[in-house]
């Protein structure tokens, strides 16, 4: 059989080598998969596509993407053409924003697997009705407690969590970063921007420990897992581990939308998701394809929110009863998507994270004040988007 490498972030979920073991099983193309797990920052995802990419290299013949990546990754050639391989009629069965994400210049440049949304896990054993706004968050957290070492777990790491948990603060306060109708103007130093990188600062040592600098999302689902945290902010990813033999809040936890604060009255979610693309220096496309086209289908599909809790893109499957009965959280999901927003959509993305992280990190470790961060922030991005 052809052989192809198929390089993902990374998952301890056991979801995609199960997939991979289906397919290899039942596939009639011929075709072997081999799954190379990835790190667990995207960040050191991306160094490593970088780097492989740069020196045109086929040690992969199929890359799952970030949905922030694909205008990067396809501007510099590193990504095929699918637009031919995969017809307008069989794309509009998958949700639209991951579509959208997988488009650069009119073409299809990759696939979505799976979408992915900011949600706000809490502990029903502690709290019984799950906060709307950030201030009732918090004083939820400080009056219990004495019940949880930590009273709110999230991305506070200097890495593109943190730029997802910003944003989702910063929407939830009715700020943003670029303003929606010209990515050129910069908007993010606004008294909703201070408002929200203020309540984020607020939380450094009282309700989420100094050390909050520092977590990730696995740091949060295993503190979470470990029944450290009353409510954590993290990707549905977390909810069958959640649930899985061994954790110490197995049926003790919900999900809720993210909070909102000040004058907003909605909570957005930040738009996560992972899409699969055909290295453009890859010997196999056809083979490549073949695997995607598996994994894009409904049986798959199927698979990713049974055993991940992942949320797919193929429409039909939030529907379906099986996945509704045996992972309850997508019965709650339609009407958190319909709320969630896409990080600040720019052809310089990448630096522009860098720079909302680094300024960010700086007000949450005290180097700077939020209005002082923002106020950098917004000059910075408006010189990067105005080039």
């Amino acid at each position: 059989p052809t052989t192809i490498v198929w390089q993902t972030e990374n998952d301890n979920s056991g979801t995609y080598p199960a997939l991979v073991d289906n397919y290899n099983k039942t596939n009639k193309d011929n075709v072997h998969v081999i799954w190379h797990n990835g790190p667990s920052d995207s960040t050191s995802l991306l160094t490593l596509y970088d780097n492989t990419l740069r020196a045109r290299s086929s040690t992969f013949d199929v890359m799952q993407i970030d949905v922030i990546w694909p205008a990067e990754f396809a501007s510099n050639g590193w990504t095929a053409d699918l637009t031919s391989k995969w017809p307008a009629s069989d794309r509009a069965n998958y949700l639209q924003g991951p579509i959208l994400s997988c488009t650069y210049q009119g073409k299809i440049v990759a696939a979505p697997l799976r979408t992915d949304l900011g949600v706000l896990y809490y502990r029903t054993d502690i709290v019984s009705t799950p906060p709307n706004t950030f201030e009732t968050l918090t004083s939820l957290a400080k009056s219990n407690a004495s019940k949880a070492k930590i009273g709110y777990a999230w991305q506070g790491s200097q890495y593109e969590g943190l730029v997802c948990d910003f944003v989702e603060v910063l929407a939830g306060y009715g700020g943003s970063v670029l303003d929606p109708n010209n990515s050129k103007t910069v908007t993010v130093n606004s008294p909703q921007g201070v408002q929200a990188l203020t309540e984020m600062v607020s939380w450094v040592g009282t309700i989420s420990p100094t050390s909050i600098t520092t977590f990730n999302e696995e740091a949060c689902r295993q503190a979470f897992q470990n029944g450290d945290a009353i409510f954590m902010r993290n990707w549905p990813y977390a909810y069958s581990l959640g649930n899985a033999a061994g954790s110490k809040v197995a049926g003790k936890f919900d999900i809720h939308s993210m909070p909102y604060g000040g004058s907003g009255t909605v909570g957005h979610s930040a738009i996560g998701g992972w899409n699969m693309a055909i290295n453009a220096f890859s010997k196999n496309p056809d083979a490549s394809w073949s695997w995607i086209k598996y994994a894009l289908g409904p049986a798959a599909q199927k698979q990713l929110a049974i055993i991940g809790s992942f949320t797919p893109a193929l429409k039909s499957v939030y529907n379906d009863a099986d996945v509704q009965a045996k992972q309850p959280l997508f019965t709650k999901l339609a009407p958190i998507l319909q709320n969630a927003l896409p990080r600040p959509v720019s052809a310089v993305y990448p630096d522009l994270s860098n720079i909302i992280q680094t300024h960010v990190h700086q007000a949450l470790t005290k180097v700077a004040t939020p209005s002082d961060a923002l106020s950098a922030m917004q000059t910075q991005l408006q010189a990067l988007v105005s080039k």
